[in-house]
This record gives structure tokens, C-alpha cells and sequence, in this order.
């Protein structure tokens, strides 16, 4: 074992510099919304346990954690923590500094995780904020976050995260984090509590001085190592068995913390929550392979999959990817572009207006929700709202052009009447005909009488040619999925603990319902600090009693 500590130890700063650019990762997939899934950094996900041949049903509570037929390595250590994003960073860093034996394992060759592509993270009460004069009190954070997710979360974990946020960033200080000393409400959240890392880059600010930081503490990190289920025994968790660089591998643990980063990253998890992969696009990590959940599922945990939030928008295969570092402004393909609604029309697959189309304005993850029950949606518009709000540089004017003769995905069309429209995409005509209609009346009325849209976004469709563009996803990243208490522990379908299970990070996410609030600007990677250090602690606690 101790070899192959001091293996990964020696490259972790080395694995660590290989990181690409958020530039880079974005940018390397097809146009936004066709990126097929790629492998995990092994060239594929790691494959799920099966028992009689086929793959294990992870919502069936019969299910339980394979044990592989053969052992080629065994560790024992108090700990195991599955997964080095920022909590499982977060987490070793905590452990390390507690004294407890643990060990972490890495499907991937680096550490961070989606972490590389974050900007900053949450705080209220810091001494930033305090030497710039901002006051925000846990209140006001807590109660807008309960109205916007109809006040199904648990406050007391919002009140945890609130009262130790300060704390938590004067604790990533004292680690090496850096941060650029900018705080404020991250292009129009709700408070000013984004603190921005060195560069406005996670990875520079947070991934590479943390990183080292586990060089200086001997962390204990088995990369290229994914675990695949966990070992349960008397109704604990004790343990549980990986692939990696040896093999099959088990390792002993009298406790374990799930950290594998949710199910951002595979397809058929995100189907089973609901939604239409077709033409999905997956900006994040692949490792985000829904890992945690199926394993704590199988354990006997709570599944909340149909409850999970995540960060996903609306894109257009046609369009050109998306460079979410650079391009967020881009009015044809950015947060804000065509496929992000406005003046436009939405229509579902019978033709039928079904949302407010400027839902952005309230949530910019919001905009999906409403669609998700449609087996399609689409963008309908004209020439004169496309040569206003969209295509108005000649830069902008080729992109969409450019895009409608490529046609990627077969996303995007051009017609000289709304009743030929509808046959691109087999909608009644007369039915997208009516609800255009509608739409028009709507609109030089001035007064959206259906759905409150606000007057100023409600421009005529009356001149063609006339453009329709089908609507598909780009899922960032999911948070939640099985119900998590406030000390981090894992509860079965009674919502008791189980035993010896945690989870943190975006597996353990339970801040959150079916609605994503990026209003409150960096709580998800505050919530990564805090999970991952309280963690930690609550386990030292268990090991101890």
C-alpha cells in the first residue's frame, strides 16, 4: 500500500499542471447541444456492476452492491473518500489536517474535476465583504432561496452553509486559495456574495494552490482508480471495491464519502431523471458519471433522482459551440442567445405556446423547466426579430448564416410561410398557425394577456421569411439525487442514517429541488468547501465514538 501512495503522491502537482484551459475543454466538442459523450480519461466511463448479466437497476430496492468475483489488491484505511473534485479536495485537506487515516481514489489522471471551470464561490460575512461594506445577512439569502424552490429544501442546511461561509474562506486562505478580492452579484444574481478565485479561475485560484497543498500533507490519492460498488455488511458501510491501474481492488474503510461529482456527464442517468438527451451537449466532466448515486441507491439510499436540480440550458445544434468562458454575451449562442428565448415564440410538438419565453430573467437555469414535459420545443421568429435582437453585426450575420446551411442537427430551418414551418418538424400547421396568431395579437396589443411576458419582448411574427429552430440541452452539471442530512450522512428510504455512509459535493447537494438557483451567486461551490469540510469533521467524530 505504501508504494502505491507514494506513486500517486508523487504526481499530483505533475498530473495537476496537465489541466486544459476552461477555454479548451468547452470548445473541443461539436456544435452546442451535438457533443456526444466522450470516455472518462481511462477512454470510457467505468462500467457499471452486474449481477445476472445485465447491468443493476439502481431504483429497484432489491438492488445491492455487487461483489466482484476476484481481488487483485486490498487497503485498509478509516476513511475512503470516492472522488477529488473541489469537496473531495476539500475533504482530504480537512482529513489531513484532522489526522485521520483515509485513502482517496480518482477515475481521472487529475484532480479539481469540474472545479477547473468555476469562478468563485460563495460568502456572506467575510472579511472582504466587511472592507468593502457589504452587508448580506443569512435571512435574506435563506428566505429568497426557499420562495424560489417552493420551500421544499431544508433550511437548516442553507442556515449551515450561511453561518459558515466566512469561516470557510478565511480556512480556503489559510490552505493557499487565492482570490482576486472582487466580490459582487455575478452578472445580476440576487446578493453580492460571489467571491471571484485569482484570474476569475477556479483552477488558478483554488484547484492548483490546493493541489499543492495535498502535495504538503501526503495525501494519500490512487488515481486512474473509479469505484464501482460499495461493501455492505450488517447493514454498514464498510468499504468498497474500485478498478484501477491493479485491477480489481478492495479497499476496507470503517467509513465512506461519496464525492464522485453527480451525473452530469452521463446520458442514461438523465434520461431516467426525465429529460430528452437527443442532441445533448455535455460542457462538464465525463467522469461525472452518476457514480455516487447508483452506488448510495444501491445501498439503500433514499433516491431523489426525479427531485435533483441541475444547471442546463437550451441550445441549437446548428449554432457554432459555445466558448462559456468568452461568448456568454453572444447574441446567437450564448447564455443570452437565440436558444435562451426573448422575443420569440415557444411552441411545443402539437404547436402550442407553453411558457413565458424570457424566464431567464428570473433564473438562467429556469429557462428548461417548463419544457421538460414536451417531447420537443422550438424557437420560432422572423427576419426583423433576428436583424434586431440577434444577427445585427455582420459578424453575427454570417454566424447565422452559416448555421442554417450547415444545418447541424437538422435544428434549423427557413420558410416563407408559418404553415411550411410546421412541416419541417411534423407540427400541426394550423395549430402553430393559431398560436402565431395569437402571439401577433398578443403583441401589437403590446400586453402579453397568456403568459405576462413583458410588452417591450412582444414582437410581431409578420414578415418572412420565417425561421424555426429545434431546442435541445446542454446539461452542465446535476446536485443532488439521494437525500443527505445536515451532518453529511446518507439516509435509507426511512430517512435514517445508514451507517457509515456520507456524501458531499455535488453528489451530496441536497440544497436545492428540481430548480437549480444560480440567483444566489457561488453557493454551489461554497456548498463544495463546506460539505467537504464538514465531512470530514462529522466522520472524525463517528470514528471516535
Amino acid at each position: 500500500m505504501s508504494e502505491h501512495r507514494e506513486r500517486s503522491n508523487e504526481r499530483v502537482l505533475e498530473k495537476a499542471e496537465t489541466g486544459v484551459s476552461r477555454r479548451a475543454f468547452l470548445v473541443g466538442g461539436a456544435a452546442a447541444g451535438a457533443l456526444a459523450l466522450a470516455g472518462s480519461a481511462l477512454g470510457c466511463t467505468p462500467k457499471e456492476p452486474t449481477g445476472d448479466g445485465g447491468p443493476t437497476e439502481p431504483s429497484d430496492p432489491t438492488t445491492t452492491p455487487v461483489v466482484p468475483a476476484n481481488i487483485d489488491a486490498e487497503y485498509t484505511s478509516d476513511l475512503l473518500i470516492i472522488g477529488v473534485g473541489g469537496s473531495g479536495m476539500t475533504c482530504c485537506v480537512q482529513a489531513s489536517l484532522n489526522g485521520t487515516d483515509y485513502i482517496a481514489l480518482e477515475k481521472s489522471t487529475i484532480v479539481g474535476g469540474n472545479a477547473n471551470f468555476v469562478e468563485g464561490m460563495f460568502g456572506i460575512g467575510s472579511k472582504f465583504q466587511r472592507e468593502l461594506g457589504i452587508d448580506v445577512t443569512a435571512a435574506q439569502i435563506i428566505e429568497a432561496e426557499m420562495q424560489r424552490g417552493q420551500y421544499r429544501q431544508n433550511g437548516s442546511m442553507w442556515l449551515d452553509l450561511c453561518n459558515k461561509s466566512a469561516e470557510n474562506i478565511d480556512w480556503c486562505l489559510e490552505q493557499g486559495v487565492l482570490y482576486s478580492g472582487v466580490i459582487d452579484s455575478y452578472y445580476g444574481g440576487l446578493y453580492p456574495t460571489f467571491h471571484w478565485f485569482k484570474d476569475n479561475k477556479c483552477r488558478v485560484g483554488f484547484v492548483e494552490p490546493m493541489t499543492k497543498r495535498l502535495e504538503e500533507l501526503n495525501a494519500p490519492i490512487h488515481y486512474e482508480t473509479a469505484a464501482s460498488s460499495l461493501i455492505v455488511e450488517d447493514g454498514k458501510v464498510v468499504g468498497a471495491y474500485a478498478e484501477g491501474p491493479e485491477g480489481v481492488i478492495k479497499y476496507n474503510a470503517k467509513a465512506v464519502v461519496l464525492a464522485g461529482g453527480g451525473f452530469g456527464g452521463n446520458p442514461e442517468v438523465i434520461a431516467k431523471q426525465g429529460w430528452n438527451t437527443e442532441g445533448i451537449f455535455f460542457p462538464g466532466s465525463s467522469n461525472a458519471a452518476g457514480d455516487g448515486w447508483r452506488m448510495a441507491t444501491e445501498a439503500g439510499a433514499k433516491d431523489m433522482l426525479d427531485d435533483a436540480a441541475q444547471s442546463i440550458l437550451y441550445n441549437i445544434q446548428a449554432f457554432p459551440t459555445i466558448d462559456f468562458a468568452n461568448d456568454a454575451g453572444n447574441l446567437i449562442n450564448g447564455y443570452f442567445g437565440i436558444a435562451a428565448g426573448g422575443p420569440m415564440l415557444w411552441v411545443n410538438e402539437y404547436g402550442d405556446r407553453y411558457a413565458r419565453e424570457n424566464l431567464t430573467a428570473d433564473n438562467l437555469v429556469l429557462q428548461c423547466i417548463p419544457g421538460k414535459v414536451n417531447k420537443a420545443n422550438y424557437a420560432i421568429f422572423d427576419q426583423a426579430i433576428l436583424d434586431k435582437n440577434f444577427a445585427n453585426t455582420p459578424e453575427y450575420k454570417q454566424m447565422f448564416e452559416d448555421s442554417l446551411a450547415s444545418n447541424n442537427g437538422d435544428s434549423l430551418y427557413a420558410a416563407n410561410s408559418i404553415e411550411e414551418l410546421a412541416g419541417f418538424f411534423q407540427i400541426d400547421p394550423a395549430a402553430l398557425k393559431a398560436s402565431v396568431d395569437r402571439y401577433n395579437e398578443l403583441a401589437t396589443k403590446g400586453i402579453d394577456e397568456d403568459f405576462g411576458k413583458p410588452g417591450e419582448l412582444m414582437e410581431p411574427i409578420v414578415a418572412g421569411p420565417y425561421y424555426i429552430a429545434k431546442l435541445t440541452y446542454s446539461f452542465f452539471f446535476s446536485v443532488g439525487g439521494f437525500l443527505v442530512n445536515r451532518k453529511r450522512q446518507v439516509l435509507d428510504v426511512d430517512r435514517n442514517p445508514i451507517p457509515g455512509l456520507y456524501a458531499i459535493g455535488n453528489d451530496g447537494n441536497n440544497n436545492y429541488r428540481h430548480v437549480y438557483t444560480i440567483n444566489m451567486p457561488g453557493t454551489a461551490f461554497g456548498n463544495q468547501v463546506n460539505s467537504g469540510r464538514e465531512a470530514a469533521n462529522f466522520v472524525q467524530e463517528f470514528l471516535k465514538a
